[in-house]
C-alpha cells in the first residue's frame, strides 16, 4: 500500500471520528434544564400511570429533569386561588395538568392557546378531537386546555332481556312505562339504580324537557315546571316497581325509624350486581362502573325517551297509559320537542352549548346513545416556557408524549374516554378486550362534533345528592312534592327540618 493511500485512509478515518465526536458532543451539550410540572393526578391510580409516562419521557429526553408537584383534585383549589402569584414567581411551572378553568380572566396572561401554538406548529395536537378541545374552551373563547381524557356517563340496556320479553328497545315514554309494568310482574326492576342514586336519571329527564336552562335555574334555587313533571313521572315509575329497594342507611338520621320500616331494606345489591344478574334491565352507568359490567351481556346504549312521547300508532291510546290516580300537580302534560320553551344559554353553566344546537354528535353512533362526555381537565403550556428557546421543543414534546395513543389510554385508569380521534389497531383491540361498552364510548367520542356536558361536576355534587334524596323521600311518601321541590330549591333544607316543622 502506498504512503499516499495510507495518508488518505488516515485522513478519512480522522474526519469520521471528528464528525462522530461533533455529533455526540452536540447531543451531550444540549442544554439540560429542569422542567417544572404541576398536576392534579395525585390520586393513587392516577399517580402510578402519570409517573410511568413521565419516566418513559425522560428516557427519551435525557437533557430534561422533571420537577413535578402533584396533588389530588380536591386539593387543587390552592393553585387556583394563587394563580397570579404562582405564575409570576421564579419557580413558576412550565406545564400544568389541571381542570378546565373557564371563568378565570388570568388565563390569557399565563398560558398559550392551542391556536397560538399552531401558528408555529400546525400539526400540534392534531390527533385530539376538535370537539373535545372546543368543550373545554375558556369563557373568552380561547382554547388553552389540551384534554387527554374525559369522564362519561350514559344509559345501557340489556337488549337480550327486552327481546326475550317481546318488548321494544325504548324509543318513547310509552315504551318505558310498558316495560316497567311488564318487569314488575316478573319481580325484575326496570332500572338497576335505586331512587337515592337517581341524580343521572333526574338530569336526563329534566334536560330532555327544558334543556340546560331548567338545570341551571334549579341550581340557582328556582326549579321550573319541568321539575314538577319529572318528579311526577319518577313517582309513577316507582309505584310500578321500576326501581329496586333502597338501603335503610340512605335515610338514617333523617327522620324517625318508624316511618322507614316500609320504605327501605337493611341491605341491597349494587346497581351493577342487579344488572349483571338479570334482576334489572336498564343501568345508568358512568366510566367508573364500566369495567364491572359482564361483557357477555348484550348491552346497548339508549337515549332516555322524553316524558309524554308516543309513537303515531300509540297516540290514540296514550291516555290509557298514564295514571289517573291522585298525584299532586299535573301528571303527564302533552309535551313534545315542538312545544319546548325557548332556551337561552346560561353563562354561569360551564361549557354548556346553545340548547338549540345541543347534540352529542351528528353521527348515528353518538346521536342515539345519549352519552354525556365531560372533558374537564387537561394540559396547559405556560407562555414562560413556550417563549424560552431552550425549553419550547421539550415542553411541546412532553405534551405530545401524553397524547400518544398508548399513553393517553394508560392515563384512562377508570375507563375515561381518550380525547383522540384515532387509535392504533393494537390499542383499539386492547380496549375492546376490556369492555364492549367502553369500545362503544371511544368510537362515539371519535365521531362526535360536540358533546352534551353533564352538570354533575365536582362543584355540583352536593346539589345532585340533595336532589336524589328529595326525590326518593317524595316517592316514598315521606315528603310531598311541594316539600321536595322546596328541598331542591334550597340545599340548606334537610328532610329532618321539614319533618320536624311539619309535626
Amino acid at each position: 500500500m502506498s504512503v499516499r493511500l495510507i495518508r488518505l485512509l488516515s485522513l478519512v478515518l480522522a474526519l469520521s471520528m471528528a464528525a462522530g465526536c461533533l455529533t455526540g458532543c452536540g447531543e451531550d451539550k444540549k442544554k439540560r434544564f429542569v422542567m417544572r410540572t404541576f398536576s392534579t393526578l395525585g390520586s393513587e391510580k392516577d399517580a402510578k400511570a402519570y409517573s410511568s409516562i413521565i419516566s418513559d419521557y425522560t428516557k427519551d429526553h435525557k437533557n430534561v429533569v422533571i420537577n413535578d408537584t402533584s396533588t389530588t383534585v380536591s386539593g387543587s383549589y390552592k393553585m387556583e386561588l394563587s394563580i397570579s402569584s404562582t405564575y409570576r414567581g421564579a419557580g413558576a411551572p412550565d406545564v400544568i395538568y389541571y381542570s378546565a378553568i373557564s371563568d378565570m380572566s388570568e388565563l390569557s396572561d399565563f398560558f398559550m392557546t392551542i391556536d397560538q401554538i399552531r401558528k408555529d406548529y400546525p400539526d400540534f395536537a392534531s390527533n385530539v378531537s376538535e370537539a373535545a378541545l372546543n368543550s373545554v374552551a375558556s369563557s373568552d373563547g380561547g382554547r388553552y386546555c389540551i384534554p387527554v381524557r374525559g369522564e362519561w356517563r350514559g344509559i345501557v340496556i340489556n337488549a337480550a332481556m327486552f327481546r326475550r320479553s317481546s318488548l321494544r328497545i325504548p324509543e318513547t315514554w310509552d315504551d318505558i312505562v310498558r316495560a316497567a309494568r311488564h318487569y314488575e310482574k316478573s319481580k325484575v326492576s326496570l332500572f338497576a339504580n335505586n331512587l337515592d342514586d337517581s341524580a343521572a336519571l333526574i338530569e336526563y329527564m329534566v334536560r330532555s324537557l327544558g334543556g340546560t336552562q331548567s338545570l341551571s335555574t334549579a341550581m340557582k334555587g328556582a326549579p321550573d315546571s319541568h321539575w314538577s313533571t319529572v318528579l311526577d313521572a319518577i313517582a309513577f315509575l316507582d309505584e310500578l316497581g321500576a326501581f329496586p329497594e333502597m338501603a335503610k342507611g340512605s335515610f338514617d338520621g333523617l327522620i324517625s325509624s318508624s316511618d322507614l320500616k316500609h320504605t327501605a331494606k337493611k341491605k341491597t345489591a349494587s346497581p351493577v350486581e342487579l344488572y349483571n344478574s338479570g334482576k334489572a334491565a336498564i343501568l345508568l352507568i358512568d366510566n367508573t362502573m364500566c369495567g364491572q359490567i359482564n361483557t357477555d351481556i348484550d348491552s346497548q346504549y339508549i337515549a332516555l325517551p322524553q316524558i309524554g312521547t308516543v309513537t303515531q300508532a300509540e297516540s290514540t291510546t296514550a291516555s290509557n297509559t298514564y295514571p289517573t290516580h291522585a298525584i299532586s300537580g299535573p301528571v303527564y302534560p302533552e309535551i313534545t320537542a315542538n312545544t319546548l320553551p325557548p332556551d337561552e344559554p346560561d353563562p354561569t353553566v360551564r361549557h354548556s352549548p346553545d340548547p338549540a344546537e345541543e347534540s352529542v354528535s351528528e353521527s348515528e353512533d353518538t346521536k342515539e346513545n345519549g352519552l354525556y362526555v365531560n372533558f374537564a381537565e387537561g394540559f396547559y403550556i405556560t407562555k414562560k416556557a413556550y417563549y424560552d428557546k431552550n425549553k419550547r421543543e421539550d415542553v411541546l414534546d412532553f405534551v405530545r408524549y401524553f397524547l400518544k395513543g398508548e399513553n393517553a389510554t394508560k392515563l384512562c385508569v377508570d375507563y375515561q374516554a381518550p380525547s383522540l380521534i384515532s387509535l392504533t389497531k393494537k390499542t383499539q383491540d386492547q380496549l375492546t378486550d376490556k369492555s364492549n361498552i367502553y369500545n362503544g364510548v371511544i368510537k362515539s367520542v371519535q365521531n362526535a362534533d360536540s358533546f352534551i356536558v353533564t352538570t354533575q361536576t365536582q362543584e355540583n355534587n352536593f346539589f345532585w345528592s340533595h336532589c336524589s334524596l328529595a326525590v326518593a323521600c317524595m316517592s316514598k311518601g315521606i315528603l310531598t312534592k311541594k316539600e321536595a321541590l322546596g328541598m331542591i330549591a334550597d340545599t340548606q333544607i334537610s328532610v329532618k327540618d321539614i319533618y320536624t316543622n311539619r309535626r
